[in-house]
């Protein structure tokens, strides 16, 4: 059966699925039981695309653009299965124009896979109440580590309980603290994790810690403790500004921690002995401890245009599994 997607957003993780897929599709490396195509991309400065060619994608330039409320319509009127949700985050916003885009797909029988942030942590239970009643799947593993085993590990292992997470969830900080490490101030090692498109010219989100308070409630939502949602306004967050070297033979990384209890992002002191001391540059680790395993460790790209995709591909395979 011939299915159809429809991507939103197409930006670097927009157009690093697009080429991904092509890529794997090309190559037979899709193993997907169903014949699947991006049949449409919306995207608010490129407009609205059907039947396009690949000379089309290489060449796009900025047109007229589109509202809010036409992408929304857009999405009502496809005869697409899946919606790829690819916008950008913002919290300010209670996570729109995003959730409303998520909302419609789901209204009108089709699946969702996202990448962004925001609705995943700050209006998961809203979209799953909504997706179960019409028998629809959400996706988001590309909101966690990108393409790198994260929560989903837990999928290969039923029955086990996370009492605890910890972990490194944003390879931007972890690259500047490396530097720091290094030797380097802070602000020197902000403008080269920029210089190498590590950080954002606003790396707000990043260097001050919402970035992996997000991906520490989405993590908590999927672990479900006891229904215990974690949000933002009850997280301890604190960012890496102004922080120097350790000079006691120890480091300093940005650590996420949560509980049933309690949820936190802060630098923090760690031995070099300890696992995450050993984590540098842009990597990220997620160290789960449970109750039948003891702790497992998941190690590797926390982002990147291809390996987000990567973690796009991972979702449409459970979809059309």
């Amino acid at each position: 059966m011939n299915k159809k997607i429809l991507i939103v957003g197409f930006g670097t993780v927009g157009r690093g699925f697009y080429e991904l897929f092509q890529w794997k599709k090309a190559s037979g490396r899709l193993p997907y039981k169903d014949d699947i195509e991006i049949s449409e991309i919306v995207d608010a400065k490129f407009g609205h695309l059907r039947d396009f060619s690949q000379n089309q994608i290489e060449n796009l330039k900025a047109g007229e653009g589109l509202q809010s409320s036409e992408v929304v319509e857009i999405i009502r009127q496809s005869d697409v299965d899946i919606v790829c949700e690819f916008t950008w985050v913002d919290i300010k916003n209670n996570a729109e124009p995003a959730f409303t885009h998520m909302m419609e797909a789901l209204r009108n029988g089709k699946h969702v896979i996202t990448t962004n942030k925001g609705p995943i942590a700050l209006r998961y239970q809203e979209l799953m109440d909504f997706a179960n009643t019409r028998k629809l799947r959400v996706k988001f593993k590309g909101t966690v580590m990108a393409g790198t085993p994260s929560y989903n590990l837990l999928g290969l292992l039923p029955g086990i309980k996370v009492n605890k997470i910890r972990g490194i969830l944003n390879g931007t900080t972890n690259y500047i603290l490396t530097e720091i490490e290094n030797g380097k101030s802070f602000e020197e090692s902000l403008n080269l994790a920029q210089a190498k498109g590590y950080a954002e010219a606003d790396p707000t989100m990043d260097v001050d810690g919402f970035d992996s308070a997000l991906k520490t409630i989405i993590i908590s939502n999927v672990l479900g403790w006891f229904g215990k949602e974690h949000t933002l306004s009850e997280m301890e967050i604190e960012g890496i500004r102004n922080l120097r070297a350790t000079p006691d033979g120890s480091v300093t990384k940005l650590i996420v921690e949560a509980d049933e209890s309690h949820a936190s992002v802060k630098p923090t002191i760690v031995k070099k002995t300890d696992i995450l001391a050993k984590i540098g540059g842009v990597l990220n680790a997620l160290e789960l401890e449970t109750d039948t395993l003891g702790t497992i460790v998941s190690i590797g790209p926390g982002a990147g245009k291809i390996q987000t995709a990567q973690a796009v591909l991972t979702d449409l395979g459970e979809i059309l599994a």
